[in-house]
C-alpha cells in the first residue's frame, strides 16, 4: 500500500518521499511469496466489487507502464460445499453484481477437471476474471516507478515517532527529521499501535505458505489448473491455491483456519517451518489434489493484520486532519493495492476520495468519527 501510495503521489507531481524499514519488495510483512489471488467476485462483501474494477484498471496500466506482466488472468475456481462460506459469499456476491462467471455442479467439476478430488455436494463458480498477481514484481514496479516520476525512499531506515506540527507533521527516523504537509501510514503489521490507539481492535497472525512437488504435479499445471479457493465443509474453513509455475510446484495454504497464532512483535515472526504448519494442508492437498505425491519444496511465512470485523481501515486521522491512515488488511488486500494507492493519495491532498470507500471508514468502530 505505501508503495502504492508512493506512486500515485509522485506521479501527480507531489514532492513526495517514503520511509522504508526494509527494502522494497522484501520479505517480511505481508507482500512476499512471488503470487496472491486477484478475483472480481468477492465473497468477503459486494462492497469491494467496485473497488476491484478500479484496481483491475491500474494494475493493467502499470503493466503497460513497465512492461512487465504483473496480473495473470488464469482464471479462478471458488468452490467447495453447498454450504460452504466459499459457495454462500459467492453468491450473495454474484447476486447483487453483474459479473461473468460459471456454475459447475459436482458432475461438471469432475467433468471438466478430472485430476481434483471433489466432493458430495460440492458446486464451483468458475470466474474467468480472476487470476494471480507477481507480487513482488508490483511492489518493486510501484517503488521503481515513484522514484522515477520523482519520489525519494528512505530504504533500511526506520520511522521511531511521529506528531502534529501545525498543519503538518514532524517524523523522527533513527537517521534524519522530517517535516511534510501530509503524512500516509500505511505499516502493515506495524500499524497495530496506531490503531489500538484509535480503537480499533487489533492483531497479527502468524501465516505459512506452502509449495509441493513430486509425481504428478504436471497435471496441476499452469494451463491444466486455475487459481482456487475451497470451502471442503460447511463451515467457514478456506483453503486456496495456485496452479503450478515453476519447478516450485503448487502453493496451497490455509486463510483463515488457524487464527491463534498471534506476533507480538513482527521484527521477531518465526519463519522456521514447525510439524504443525503442515498438519492442516497436507490432508487437503491429499484429499483435494489426489494425482499429486506431495514433496515439499519451499516455505514462506508473512503475517495477516487483522481488525475485529476483518475489513480495511482507509480514512483520514480523526484528529489530525493531515494525516492518512491504511491498515487492518485482514489478509486479503493486496490485490488491493493499485486502488488503495490512488485513494491515499487522494485522502492525503484532498481529504476525500473519489472511490467507495464508506464502508472501509473508521466510523463503523465504536470511538470512530463520521
Amino acid at each position: 500500500m505505501g508503495s502504492a501510495a508512493l506512486y500515485h503521489l509522485a506521479q501527480r507531481g507531489v514532492r513526495v518521499c517514503a520511509i522504508e524499514r526494509f527494502k522494497p519488495g522484501h520479505d517480511r510483512g505481508s507482500s512476499h511469496g512471488e503470487t496472491r489471488i486477484i478475483r472480481k467476485a468477492y465473497l468477503e462483501h459486494p462492497n469491494y466489487v467496485p473497488l476491484l474494477d478500479r484496481a483491475y484498471v491500474l494494475w493493467d496500466r502499470l503493466a503497460e507502464e513497465c512492461e512487465q506482466e504483473l496480473i495473470v488472468r488464469s482464471g479462478l475456481l471458488a468452490m467447495g460445499h453447498v454450504d460452504s462460506m466459499v459457495i454462500r459469499g459467492q453468491a450473495a456476491c454474484y447476486a447483487v453484481c453483474d459479473l461473468p462467471h460459471e456454475v459447475l455442479d459436482e458432475d461438471e467439476i469432475r467433468y471438466r477437471y478430472p485430476a481434483l478430488g471433489v466432493g458430495r455436494d460440492w458446486r464451483a463458480y468458475h470466474d474467468p476474471l480472476g487470476g494471480f498477481l507477481r507480487v513482488e514484481s508490483c511492489v518493486a514496479q510501484h517503488a521503481q516507478r515513484a522514484e522515477i516520476y520523482g519520489a525519494t525512499i528512505y530504504a533500511d531506515e526506520v520511522m521511531q515517532d511521529w506528531r502534529a506540527d501545525g498543519d503538518g507533521v514532524l517524523i523522527e527516523t533513527n537517521r534524519r527529521t522530517l517535516k511534510a504537509g501530509r503524512m500516509v501510514l500505511a505499516a502493515g503489521p506495524w500499524s497495530v499501535a496506531q490503531l489500538r490507539a484509535l480503537g480499533i481492535e487489533t492483531r497479527v497472525l502468524r501465516k505459512v505458505l506452502l509449495w509441493y512437488g513430486g509425481e504428478g504435479v504436471q497435471r496441476y499445471a499452469l494451463g491444466d489448473l486455475p487459481c482456487f479457493l475451497v470451502g471442503r465443509d460447511a463451515s467457514e474453513d478456506i483453503f486456496y491455491g495456485f496452479p503450478a509455475l515453476d519447478e516450485k510446484g503448487v502453493k496451497v495454504a490455509e486463510h483463515n483456519i488457524s487464527m491463534q497464532d498471534g506476533v507480538d512483535d513482527p521484527l521477531q515472526l518465526d519463519r522456521a517451518l514447525a510439524p504443525a504448519d503442515e498438519a492442516l494442508v497436507r490432508p487437503f492437498i491429499e484429499d483435494f489434489l489426489p494425482h499429486l505425491q506431495p514433496r515439499r519444496t519451499h516455505h514462506a511465512v508473512c503475517m495477516y493484520t487483522m481488525t475485529s470485523d476483518e475489513h480495511f481501515v482507509v480514512d483520514v486521522h480523526p484528529l489530525y486532519p493531515q494525516v492518512v491512515i491504511a491498515g487492518g488488511f485482514s489478509g486479503h488486500g493486496f490485490k488491493f493495492a493499485s486502488v488503495m494507492g490512488e485513494v491515499l493519495a487522494e485522502l492525503a491532498l484532498d481529504g476525500r476520495s473519489q472511490q467507495p470507500i464508506e464502508f472501509l471508514r473508521l466510523k463503523r468502530f465504536a470511538g470512530g468519527t463520521e
